[in-house]
């Protein structure tokens, strides 16, 4: 039986969004964010570093300041991230959630796509970006999430965030609402989860 669900996505899809409506209507707990501060206490290690490999567009001096932490900081966050899975009833947005439990049979991995001009709006939207300015900004900070998101899957798993074949469901966005997103998650989950 799937009782894990890890939602992974481009800056824009409505990923926040959607995982909570899902983790919502399931009853499950949505995890996050809060993975890299739980790894980060239970390791001893500086949240800002753990965040900044998981999070943030890495420079070469990064990665060769990060070389052998990164490991250590991987180890962390995955051991919380495996925790969390063990619980079952949960939904994982992002930290690479699902490339680090792929082996496990409860898995269900979902990722959210949409086109990039649709994404600028809905970032420019959403942080209340006004004009042809707010739209620059919001196109500057999705081709940094992207970049930064395909980095970390490079750096930290050797995969192509957007592959296809890492997921169970890539669902487009661009043309749906929430609710439809949602909708669509839970139709492909239910005929799978068993």
């Amino acid at each position: 039986m799937k009782n894990v669900i890890t939602i992974s996505r481009q800056m824009g899809s409505g990923g926040r969004v959607i995982s909570e409506e899902v983790a919502g209507r399931l009853g499950w707990r949505l995890v996050g964010k809060n993975i890299i501060s739980e790894a980060a206490r239970r390791a001893g290690l500086d949240e800002t570093k753990v965040e900044r490999v998981f999070e943030k567009r890495l420079s070469l001096q990064d990665r060769i300041t990060f070389q052998q932490k990164s490991a250590k900081y991987l180890d962390a966050v995955t051991k919380v991230v495996k925790e969390e899975a063990k619980k079952g009833n949960v939904v994982i947005l992002g930290r690479g959630a699902h490339v680090m439990l792929a082996e496990d049979p409860r898995l269900f991995r979902v990722h959210l796509v949409a086109q990039f001009d649709c994404r600028i709006e809905r970032v420019a939207a959403l942080n209340k970006l006004k004009g042809q300015r707010g739209l620059d900004e919001a196109r500057r900070m999705v081709n940094e999430s992207d970049y930064s998101r395909a980095a970390f899957h490079n750096y930290l798993f050797g995969v192509d965030w957007n592959d296809p074949l890492l997921y169970e469901m890539v669902l487009n966005t661009t043309d749906l609402t929430q609710q439809q997103s949602v909708d669509s998650i839970m139709a492909v989950f239910d005929a799978v989860a068993g």
